[in-house]
């Protein structure tokens, strides 16, 4: 029994201990930095930094941060106005076949937050709002501020918006971007106006697995 008694004192030798566990941290490393890291359709803005720590309310009045963490969701930000006569109206359609298309697949469509953040305040009433984000889902969810507090919220996500024309009937000209935050609260994903649902979708389930929201 000497040989077992060699090799006891072999494995229970401090040394080993320490070479062991440096092997499995090396292996763990390992495991991590493979991670596969996710693949979007649309533009991956992950290092670009664009998110705001203003306190915003919606148009239901609830309080809201759009950068803050919220678990088990993925939030789809839009910069629009409700008198947009073609872009809003077919962005937020778009986002209403995503989330379609996230139920047929077997996704819980309430795990995407839609927001719609006007940048016409000076028309865009809490109950215009509500209006016309319940037309195209009644989850959407409708935020108006001052124009301070819009442009600063706009600035940081690089939008630029401008009002065209005077009187009544004046326009508004807008970035036209949609923003994909993860459940940290980190922007992940800019997509350009006339992307197609399918590349949202995708985009979308990449950051529910890459959060492991199921």
């Amino acid at each position: 029994m000497k040989w077992f008694s060699c090799l006891l004192s072999y494995f229970l030798n401090p040394i080993f201990r320490a070479h062991v566990w440096t092997a499995l941290g090396f292996t763990a490393l390992g495991l991590t930095a493979c991670s596969p890291a996710p693949q979007f359709l649309n533009q991956n803005v992950s290092g670009a930094g664009l998110q705001t720590s203003v306190e915003l309310t919606t148009a239901a009045g609830q309080p809201l941060q759009l950068n803050a963490a919220l678990p088990n969701h993925v939030t789809a930000l839009f910069f629009g106005f409700t008198q947009c006569p073609e872009v809003c109206p077919t962005t937020m359609g778009t986002m209403k076949l995503v989330k379609q298309a996230l139920q047929k697949e077997g996704v819980d469509p309430n795990l995407l937050r839609v927001v719609f953040l006007s940048v016409d305040p000076e028309r865009d009433t809490a109950s215009i709002l509500n209006a016309y984000t319940a037309a195209f889902d009644p989850s959407f969810i409708g935020v108006s501020t001052d124009l301070t507090r819009t442009k600063e919220v706009a600035k940081a996500y690089n939008v630029t918006f401008e009002k065209v024309g005077t009187g009544e009937f004046y326009t508004m000209n807008h970035t036209a971007n949609l923003y994909l935050i993860d459940s940290t609260g980190r922007t992940r994903v800019s997509v350009p106006y006339g992307a197609s649902a399918d590349s949202i979708v995708h985009d979308v389930k990449q950051l529910l697995a890459l959060n492991n929201i199921h």
